[in-house]
C-alpha cells in the first residue's frame, strides 16, 4: 500500500484559447464553447503526436460535435465543427483505427424530421488530420436507446474492430463493428441501473473488457467484465473497496478503465469509501486487491490514462486541487505527485487525460470565468530528489517512481552536478548547515530537497 500526502501547490497562469495557443507547463488553456457540467471528451492520439479532442458544445438549443487538435508540445490548435446542428448529442468517445484514421462514436438525434436515420448510436470518421468528418448515415448499432445514455464508451479489438458501448434506463450494451445488421450484446443486469460504460482491450492477450458502475439493488459498485463478439464472458468482477457494505458512491464520469501500452493488463482507477471517497485506488483487473492505494480524503473525479513503457497516469481532484502522478513501468509504484491549481474560483466537474506521448494532457470540465467549459493543461511526470549526508559529502539520488534517472541536473551548494546511471550525484565540500538542492531534467517537472 502506498500512501501519499500532498502539502505544496503552485499557482498557474490562465490562457483563454482562440485559434492556436501555446500550452506550456503550468498554464491552463480554455477550449472554445460552452459545455454542460457533466460533459466528457473523447481523446485519441495519432502517430504524428497530435491529440484529437472531440466534445459536445451547446449552441443555443442545438448541439455541435467539436474537434480540437493539441500538439505534442501542449499547444492547442484551432477548434472546428466536426458535426453541427444536432437536436441532441451525448458525450463521445474516439479511437484511432489501425490505418491511422479516427472514428468517433456518440449517441444522438440529428433531427426530429420524419424518416431521420440518425437517432441512436452514431459514428463518423476522419483522416489522421482530424478533418473533415464523415457521418455514417444510419445507426452504428441495433439499439434504439443509445442516445439517452450520458456517456459513450469505445475501444479497439485486437483485430482492429471498433467496439462501442452505451447505457440507458434498463439497458446496457456493446457492439462490435459499425454494421447495425450485426447483433448488439447486453451486459446482464437485475433491475436499474448500470452507468458509464467504457471499453479496454489488453495489449498483451487481446482480451476485451467493459467497465461500469451499478446501482442495482442486488449489488452496487464499480465492476469490470470480460466481453467478446458473442457476449459477456464469465461473471462480473467487483473493484475491491468500491462498495462499503451494500452502498457505493457513483464516480460520476465514464468508468476509468484502460489497458497499458506495450505491457499486459487492464487497469481501473477509482475511489474507495462511502459516503465520500477516502482513498484513490489503482486495480489490475482480476487481482485480489489494488496495486496502489493513495490516501485522498474526499477525492473526486478519479481517472487513469496509459503512458509509454507500461506506465499509467493516475489523476483525481481533492478539495479544489487536481493531483496527477505517473507510475513506474510495472504500474506498482506511484511517482511524486503534481498538485495543480484550477483557475481562480473554478469548480471542477470532470477530469479526463491522455498520456500516450509521455506527459499527461489533462482535460478538466470546469465552471470558471466565462462559463462552463473544457480546459487543457499539459502535466509532466515529477522527479523525486533525496539526499544523504556524511560530514561534508552529500549523495543525492534522483528517481522517477523509484526508477533511477540518469543525466538529471542537481544544483546544490553553489555547484551543478549530473546524475550517473544509478541516478546519483555527489556533492563534496558541502557547506555547513542546511543545503537546499534542486533537480531538473527535460520532460520532467523539477524537484527540490533540503538536506541538513
Amino acid at each position: 500500500m502506498t500512501a501519499l500526502r500532498v502539502v505544496v501547490v503552485s499557482l498557474v497562469v490562465l490562457v483563454f484559447a482562440s485559434g492556436a495557443q501555446a500550452g506550456p507547463r503550468g498554464q491552463w488553456t480554455r477550449l472554445p464553447g460552452t459545455v454542460i457540467n457533466f460533459a466528457e471528451p473523447g481523446l485519441a492520439r495519432t502517430t504524428d503526436g497530435v491529440l484529437h479532442v472531440l466534445y459536445v458544445r451547446q449552441s443555443g438549443n442545438r448541439d455541435d460535435l467539436m474537434h480540437t487538435a493539441i500538439r505534442s508540445t501542449g499547444a492547442v490548435g484551432p477548434t472546428t465543427q466536426a458535426l453541427a446542428g444536432w437536436g441532441s448529442m451525448n458525450h463521445p468517445d474516439v479511437v484511432r483505427l489501425p490505418n491511422g484514421t479516427l472514428r468517433v462514436f456518440f449517441g444522438g438525434i440529428r433531427s426530429t424530421a420524419s424518416g431521420e436515420p440518425n437517432t441512436s448510436m452514431n459514428t463518423a470518421t476522419a483522416p489522421a488530420s482530424g478533418t473533415p468528418w464523415t457521418l455514417q448515415v444510419g445507426k452504428a448499432a441495433q439499439t434504439t436507446v443509445g442516445y439517452a445514455g450520458a456517456t459513450t464508451g469505445a475501444g479497439l479489438a485486437r483485430d482492429g474492430t471498433p467496439i462501442s458501448a452505451w447505457a440507458s434506463t434498463g439497458e446496457a450494451g456493446f457492439h462490435y463493428g459499425t454494421d447495425p445488421a450485426d447483433p448488439d450484446r447486453r451486459v446482464p443486469q437485475t433491475g436499474c441501473c448500470l452507468y458509464q460504460l467504457e471499453i479496454a482491450v489488453d495489449a498483451a492477450g487481446g482480451q476485451a473488457y467493459v467497465g461500469f458502475f451499478s446501482l442495482e439493488q442486488s449489488g452496487e459498485g464499480v465492476f469490470v467484465q470480460r466481453i467478446s463478439p458473442t457476449g459477456v464472458q464469465g461473471g462480473r468482477m467487483l473493484a475491491p473497496g468500491s462498495r462499503v457494505g451494500s452502498n457505493a458512491l457513483n464516480p460520476g464520469g465514464r468508468t476509468s478503465l484502460t489497458a497499458r501500452i506495450g505491457a499486459g493488463g487492464v487497469y481501473l482507477g477509482y475511489g474507495q469509501g462511502y459516503p465520500t471517497f477516502k482513498t484513490v485506488a489503482l486495480w489490475r483487473v482480476g487481482a485480489s486487491r489494488p496495486q496502489l492505494v493513495v490516501k485522498a480524503d474526499r477525492a473526486e473525479h478519479v481517472n487513469v490514462a496509459a503512458a509509454p513503457q507500461g506506465r499509467l497516469w493516475l489523476m483525481w481532484e481533492q478539495n479544489g486541487t487536481i493531483y496527477a502522478a505517473r507510475t513506474n513501468r510495472s504500474a506498482s509504484r506511484l511517482g511524486a505527485v503534481n498538485a495543480i491549481k484550477p483557475p481562480s474560483g473554478a469548480t471542477i466537474y470532470r477530469l479526463n487525460g491522455e498520456g500516450s506521448a509521455g506527459p499527461l494532457d489533462l482535460i478538466a470540465n470546469m465552471q470558471a470565468a466565462g462559463g462552463q467549459a473544457l480546459w487543457h493543461q499539459q502535466v509532466w511526470p515529477k522527479l523525486s530528489l533525496t539526499g544523504s549526508r556524511k560530514g561534508a559529502t552529500i549523495v543525492f539520488r534522483v528517481t522517477d517512481a523509484g526508477d533511477a534517472v540518469a543525466g538529471a541536473t542537481v544544483k546544490a551548494g553553489g555547484k551543478t552536478l549530473k546524475t550517473n546511471s544509478s541516478g546519483r550525484a555527489t556533492l563534496t565540500q558541502a557547506p555547513a548547515g542546511r543545503v537546499t538542492a534542486n533537480a531538473s531534467k527535460a520532460a520532467y517537472a523539477p524537484a527540490s530537497a533540503s538536506i541538513r
